[in-house]
């Protein structure tokens, strides 16, 4: 059964890929398609998707449990990201935590406590297309060699071209893919976000794409896929602008050390006072008090 109307009880935070993957059948087939699997329509799947709470404020995008033999956690994204790997040992931990709440104090006991085994995913969308297929891990990030503890996050471009045995196998990928594929060409063509959305949905809908859904979820589309890549592309354009500003304040102290350093070398080679070399140097008077502060 798709279960597409548990968006009224989530914030706009959610992508339209979460939205429209969060189903019973579509982890399933997503499922198969990553472990060349062949579970069928009887397996028990449960959805345990981190959403905060009173004492934990963490959030994932997806996670469900799988015959609670594997707990499966889904990250998408439209920027890379190469903290994956801590991020999604946060996630797991807060879902260990869940997953032993009813009996914690077997943790100190002499019986050992199985765990479903975990699976990290990150499905990228956005516009680099110079890799395919990435695997990030966690000991990439230590400042020493260390095997003691791993965890290993396998990255899929869903770029148009990219991944294309995954999308044969995973039909709700296929589609969710050529949707965001077709958003992004749209934008390309120089069409405002919202414009953009609306031309992937009649895209899709014209060719039988994501049908029911869309048809049943067009205005939360919008919103959510309107939402998301504003948020993208502000953050992308706050970063140039902090980068620029980073490369002009790195520019101005170049210069305010080079010229403090020559004030230096005039006062030691000329015996001249502080004041003099300055003025030698055609440095405004209103500048000397910051010059002087630094000799």
């Amino acid at each position: 059964m798709q279960r597409w109307d548990y968006m009224t009880n989530r914030k706009v935070r959610d992508t339209v890929f979460c939205h429209f993957m969060s189903t019973e059948s579509h982890l399933l087939s997503l499922y198969n398609a990553l472990n060349e699997a062949d579970y069928d329509k009887s397996s028990n799947i449960t959805i345990n998707t981190l959403e905060g709470s009173f004492f934990s404020n963490i959030k994932n995008d997806i996670s469900f449990l799988l015959n609670n033999l594997m707990v499966v956690l889904i990250e998408h994204q439209t920027t890379v990201n190469p903290n994956m790997p801590l991020r999604f040992l946060s996630y797991v931990d807060e879902l260990y935590k869940r997953y032993t709440s009813s009996y914690h104090e077997k943790i100190y006991g002499k019986e050992l406590v199985k765990l479903p085994a975990p699976e990290f995913f990150v499905f990228y969308d956005g516009e680099d297309t110079s890799f395919e297929h990435q695997i990030l891990k966690l000991s990439d990030a230590f400042e020493s060699s260390s095997d003691k503890l791993e965890l290993t996050v396998y990255i899929y471009n869903l770029a148009d071209g990219m991944n294309e045995d995954l999308k044969k196998k995973c039909q709700p990928i296929d589609e969710y893919s050529i949707f965001s594929n077709a958003y992004k060409y749209f934008r390309r063509q120089g069409m405002k976000i919202d414009h953009a959305v609306d031309a992937a949905i009649h895209h899709c809908l014209k060719h039988n794409v994501m049908t029911d859904y869309l048809r049943n979820n067009q205005k939360e589309v919008v919103d959510m896929f309107g939402f998301e890549w504003n948020e993208r592309e502000e953050r992308e354009a706050l970063l140039k602008v902090g980068e620029a500003r980073g490369e002009a304040r790195g520019e101005e102290r170049g210069k305010t050390e080079a010229t403090t350093l020559n004030i230096k070398n005039l006062m030691k080679s000329m015996h001249l006072s502080p004041e003099d070399a300055m003025k030698a140097l055609g440095i405004a008077p209103s500048e000397f008090g910051r010059y002087l502060a630094l000799l």
